[in-house]
C-alpha cells in the first residue's frame, strides 16, 4: 500500500500496527496466535523489529487520521477482523473496539456487524473469499 511520502507511509504503517496491538489486548491478554498475526502484518508492511517493539510498548501514541481511500481503510478493517479471530476466540471487548475503529474509518455499523458475523461463522476454519465479498458488496459505493 502506498500512503504518500516516506514519513506518511511510516506513520500509517505504525498506526495500523498500533490498531492491531489495541485489538489484541482489548480482552486484556495477548495470545501467541495474536502475536504471530501481529508479526505477520508488521513484516508484510516492512516494519523493522525495533519499530514493532516501540509500537507494542506505546500503541496509544500512534493516532492519525484514517486514509481517505476506501480500499485502504477496508484493508485496515480486514486486518482488525482477522486479528480479532487470530486466537479463535472473539470477545465482546474486541467487537466493541472493531465497531469503534470501523466507525472512525467511516464504515456503517451494519457492515462491520456483517463482517464480524463472518469471522464468527468461520472461527475454526478457513474463510471462503466469497463469504466476505458477498457481505461487503452491498455497502460499497
Amino acid at each position: 500500500m502506498d500512503f504518500g511520502t516516506f514519513e506518511e507511509e511510516l506513520a500509517m504503517k505504525s498506526y495500523i500496527v498500533s490498531l492491531l496491538v489495541k485489538q489484541a489486548v482489548a480482552d486484556e491478554k495477548i495470545t501467541y496466535e495474536e502475536k504471530r498475526y501481529l508479526n505477520f502484518v508488521a513484516k508484510s508492511l516492512h516494519l523493522e523489529e525495533s519499530e514493532i517493539q516501540h509500537i507494542i510498548q506505546s500503541p496509544d501514541s500512534f493516532n492519525i487520521s484514517p486514509p481517505p481511500d476506501e480500499d485502504k481503510r477496508l484493508t485496515i478493517l480486514y486486518y482488525l477482523l482477522f486479528m480479532m479471530r487470530a486466537d479463535q476466540n472473539i470477545d465482546t471487548k474486541e467487537e466493541e473496539l472493531c465497531f469503534k475503529i470501523g466507525f472512525q474509518m467511516g464504515f456503517r455499523e451494519e457492515m462491520v456487524t456483517d463482517l464480524i458475523d463472518v469471522m464468527k461463522e468461520y472461527l475454526l476454519e478457513e474463510i471462503p473469499p466469497e463469504a466476505m465479498l458477498n457481505k461487503i458488496k452491498r455497502y460499497l459505493n
